[in-house]
């Protein structure tokens, strides 16, 4: 079984990608996605309005970008953050002599304006909308993870920004899939590279190339040698060049064919 099933279809891998087994990403930078994000129509918030005669007043960002509330009427939303926008309301509540000093609150209920695209070799390829904080890994989680025959790695396109290349085990939040996705970011996962293995095999055939995979590990994969076959006779044609016994522990790259021959008795 590959990185990527054992990552994506196990129930408990899978809570542990949501979760990102750290207290710390979990929530302070949630919180720092969140205050950071940028609001949009269609957007749903809840506005709390502390003072004399609290108010509190959920509502959705209109197409115009505008949110209505009593006393001060429309208000532009989109475009500003909930920090933005709470402080903006207090300055028109105090110039409205509404209020004399209060306390705004902004709080998004539904992310809606935003969205990333998630396709190449996942389940559930698509336009996904980035309605709460999601790191890539959450995300990939959220399609159903990656197909069996996907590499192990995405490529992350971001607008402004040379496309990134990030294996799905690296679960960095700088770096890896543990850093938060951002509105229009697209995120690929192709097909994965192929090498080759034939002769005293118990499984002949393709076998999906992995990052660091060993000559070892792919014949593990292939069901190991025959009874008839040698781990100690293994042929490697990697393109032009023959080596007539592949060492075990070396690298296997994409496009290898191995042929593992008779043994002798």
């Amino acid at each position: 079984m590959s990185f990527m099933q054992r990552t994506f279809n196990a129930p408990l891998a899978l809570l542990a990608i949501l979760c990102l087994g750290s207290p710390a990403l979990a929530g302070a930078d949630t919180k720092a996605a969140v205050a950071a994000y940028i609001l949009g129509a269609n957007d749903e918030i809840r506005v709390s309005i502390f003072g004399a005669y609290p108010i509190e007043v959920k509502t959705r960002i209109k197409e115009d970008g505008r949110i209505t509330l009593p006393s001060i009427g429309d208000v532009v939303a989109e475009g500003r953050s909930t920090n933005a926008l709470a402080e903006n309301i207090r300055r028109q509540l105090q110039t409205g002599g509404y209020f004399v000093d209060p306390i705004v609150n902004v709080e998004v209920v539904s992310f809606v304006s935003r969205s990333v695209t998630m396709f190449g070799n996942l389940q559930s390829p698509g336009l996904y909308p980035l309605d709460r904080p999601q790191t890539i890994a959450m995300m990939l989680a959220r399609t159903g993870g990656a197909r069996a025959d996907a590499a192990d790695y995405a490529i992350l396109q971001r607008a402004g920004e040379a496309d990134q290349r990030i294996a799905l085990s690296d679960l960095d939040p700088q770096t890896g899939t543990g850093q938060f996705l951002r509105a229009g970011d697209s995120v690929f996962v192709p097909k994965a590279e192929d090498v080759f293995i034939y002769g005293q095999v118990n499984r002949p055939g393709r076998v999906a190339f992995e990052t660091g995979m060993t000559l070892r590990q792919m014949l593990a994969q292939a069901g190991g040698p025959t009874l008839g076959g040698s781990e100690k006779k293994i042929t490697l044609h990697r393109g032009p060049e023959k080596i007539k016994k592949a060492d075990l522990d070396m690298l296997v790259k994409p496009g290898d064919v191995y042929t593992v021959n008779e043994r002798t008795f």
